[in-house]
């Protein structure tokens, strides 16, 4: 019996997967902000804003660019920013913390779907563009 695999599920798969990653996280971060004020650096402050803002904005950005990535809208564009982001949260964290290890290997993968683009069951291809 020999199984014929497209490539093309792999691109989904990895695509959709770390969407709901982002979608998840934004959510529990707009549902209990205080929870992640811990998180939030303290150079983040000096914006005038305080941590529980921070973290209602960063959940917002992330659930408006993760959505989109899960629709295949504005894949590439939500996938390098998201990736971006992510990068400088994992630098902010360090890398001997096992947590700025664990954002920095989602980044990379984030990355990646920017550099892999739209695949076939991308929203996006209704529209007829690459971003």
């Amino acid at each position: 019996m020999i199984i014929n695999i497209d490539k093309e599920y792999g691109k989904i798969i990895l695509r959709i997967s770390l969407a709901l990653v982002f979608i998840y996280f934004s959510v529990n971060q707009l549902i209990n902000p205080g929870y992640w004020t811990g998180f939030v650096p303290n150079f983040a402050l000096q914006f005038g804003l305080s941590a529980k803002n921070l973290v209602l904005l960063n959940g917002i950005f992330e659930i408006i660019f993760g959505s989109l990535m899960l629709l295949g809208i504005y894949t590439r564009v939500s996938a390098l920013l998201l990736s971006l982001h992510l990068t400088g949260i994992a630098i902010s964290i360090g890398f001997s913390d096992p947590t700025g290890i664990r954002d920095f290997g989602l980044a990379m993968a984030t990355l990646a779907i920017f550099f892999l683009g739209k695949d076939k069951f991308c929203l996006g291809n209704k529209f007829n563009n690459d971003l």
